[in-house]
């Protein structure tokens, strides 16, 4: 099949945008080309990354934040996103599986003041400079937190390499526990308490579910909306792929199983957060702080996932469209009402849905 029809999905978490979001756009950007730049081979590239609103992720999880910090999650989040661009460009990070390691060891001895770490290099620099902004506003547990959580993103970034490079595609477990690393679930975490001025370190077994659940339904939602780029760029690690290559489902019945289970996430994910909003811990307002950040977090990033045209192609513009039928082979596509003969589709697309699927059963424990 050359396209698929994503159906509109629950959308059940606020979305807001913080009120000084394209100042903090136009600025990132700014950081990235100064910071960055040295990352891309052409500046055509640099200016096909800016395009994608790259910069918007940031104000649109933390929209609550103070400007300062709201600028710092959201430099954070272009950095992490230029590394995993590079992860799948078989021309940079992604053509060798060992070569990528040696990078990430070499940021994260820099991140320790270690010697012998890769400062020559734009990324380690870049994050240098943002740990001199982050690091004095955490708690050494935070701080920790944050070591861990960089490595465990760099590890997954570079397990998503050899997959790639070996052609293999993992099941459904693997790639689920692959990529809560390489989505940066443990950094999206702390970038919303830095956003919210809260420490949640000492409740980690109070919010179990609620992480479980929401990070699931985050990671789902990215991997329904960035189907296109995956598919084309070979990426071996997404759950569209492993439903289709190694459960032998179609593509449509991979995309109708994955909705299910976005809605199945998203509720009981606000069913965990009420549970703890209702119980003995429930008034404390650094709990309650997090958790309306975390709202904003989930909702936010879906948000962003419909418009950047990182999914849909260098020129994409979005109309607000949730839903629709979305072409694979088109340079730039968007959400349209009726398969088959839009003006960015096919001749020879395939039409209808495929049957509805059952839920995978892993996520439903």
């Amino acid at each position: 099949m050359t396209e698929f029809y994503l159906p509109e999905l629950p959308r059940l978490l606020p979305v807001a945008y913080h009120p000084k979001a394209a100042q903090i756009e136009f600025r990132s950007n700014g950081w990235v080309r100064r910071l960055l730049g040295g990352c891309f081979a052409r500046e055509d590239d640099l200016l096909s990354f800016l395009r994608q609103r790259n910069g918007l992720y940031g104000p649109l999880t933390v929209p609550a934040a103070d400007e300062r910090r709201a600028l710092d999650v959201t430099d954070w989040y272009q950095y992490v996103t230029v590394i995993d661009s590079a992860v799948s460009d078989r021309s940079a990070l992604g053509a060798d599986e060992s070569g990528a390691r040696e990078v990430f060891a070499g940021i994260m001895t820099d991140f320790h003041g270690g010697r012998g770490g890769s400062e020559r290099l734009p990324y380690a620099r870049a994050g240098k400079e943002l740990w001199r902004r982050i690091g004095p506003e955490l708690s050494p547990a935070q701080i920790r937190r944050f070591a861990d959580a960089l490595e465990a993103f760099l590890h997954g970034c570079a397990t998503e390499i050899g997959f790639k490079l070996t052609d293999r595609v993992p099941d459904y477990q693997t790639c689920m526990a692959v990529r809560m690393n390489s989505f940066g679930c443990d950094f999206i975490r702390l970038m919303t308490e830095y956003a919210a001025e809260v420490d949640m370190t000492a409740h980690d077994a109070l919010l179990t579910d609620v992480h479980t659940h929401g990070m699931r339904q985050m990671i789902i939602v990215n991997d329904l909306l960035s189907w296109r780029k995956e598919h084309a760029q070979g990426d071996k690690m997404t759950l569209v792929r492993v439903l289709i290559e190694r459960e032998g489902l179609g593509l449509q019945q991979s995309v109708d199983q994955l909705c299910g289970l976005v809605e199945h996430h998203e509720k009981a994910y606000l069913a965990a957060r009420d549970r703890l909003l209702d119980g003995p811990h429930g008034s404390r307002p650094d709990i309650r702080g997090y958790l309306r950040g975390l709202d904003h977090c989930i909702g936010g990033s879906q948000e962003f996932e419909y418009l950047t045209p990182r999914y849909f192609g260098d020129g994409y513009v979005w109309d607000g469209s949730t839903s629709g039928w979305l072409s694979l082979t088109a340079p730039v596509t968007r959400f349209r009402p009726h398969s088959g003969r839009g003006p960015d589709a096919d001749d020879s697309l395939a039409a209808g849905p495929g049957r509805p699927a059952a839920f995978h059963d892993e996520e439903l424990k």
